[in-house]
């Protein structure tokens, strides 16, 4: 009786619920089709967009070298901090590079006396012979002349006193002991300096 029973059930009732269910189903889901698709996706996309511009982020330093307003006879420098090196580009094309020494705390400059090289796309100022400049590290050795080596590249960064420049211990190259400028060697500095001039542009990255 039992088996008779359900096949009962099976034969006369299953097929009609089944079917009602699945009918009902599909009219729901083109319902929901049919409003996303007239107003709220097309409101909703809209939006998206909006907010994926006004969140998109500044450009990478990386992007910013190669959209370069720069012609291709121009020359630039490009000083990476992390990596203790100065390169020289003449256009979009790497010339040379040399090994400097940075300021003595990381990061991108905050106040005077941070003892931080400032971070940022600037220029060249001035080029001022300091072979003649006096400067005491506070190290016990007393002043020394010629601390800045032969010539100072002073840069336009909106901090006094920031620049690239040779020393007298070429052994501080890959170190960073600055209070805030760029040291290179000084026959470094010559040769960097017979390629850029003033309102050359200079790139400082960390």
């Amino acid at each position: 009786m039992q088996s008779g029973y359900y096949g009962y059930r099976r034969r006369r009732r299953s097929p009609f619920f089944i079917i009602v269910a699945v009918l009902i189903l599909l009219a729901g889901a083109a319902g929901y089709w049919f409003l996303n698709s007239s107003s709220g996706g097309q409101e909703g996309t809209s939006g998206k967009e909006v907010r994926s511009a006004e969140m998109a982020p500044e450009p990478d330093i990386d992007d910013l070298i190669l959209r370069k307003d720069c012609e291709e006879s121009n020359y630039w420098l490009l000083v990476d901090k992390s990596n203790f090196e100065i390169y020289l580009y003449k256009g979009s094309k790497l010339e040379k590079r040399y090994p400097v020494a940075v300021g003595l705390v990381s990061g991108d400059k905050e106040e005077p006396g941070d003892n931080k090289t400032p971070e940022g796309t600037f220029t060249v100022k001035s080029l001022e012979d300091s072979r003649h400049w006096v400067y005491d590290f506070g190290d016990g050795k007393g002043p020394i002349e010629g601390a800045f080596g032969p010539w100072f590249i002073r840069l336009e960064t909106g901090w006094e006193g920031i620049g690239i420049h040779g020393t007298h211990d070429p052994g501080s190259m890959g170190t960073r002991c600055t209070a805030g400028c760029i040291r290179m060697e000084n026959e470094a500095l010559l040769d960097v300096l017979s390629f850029i001039d003033e309102g050359s542009t200079v790139i400082i990255r960390d």
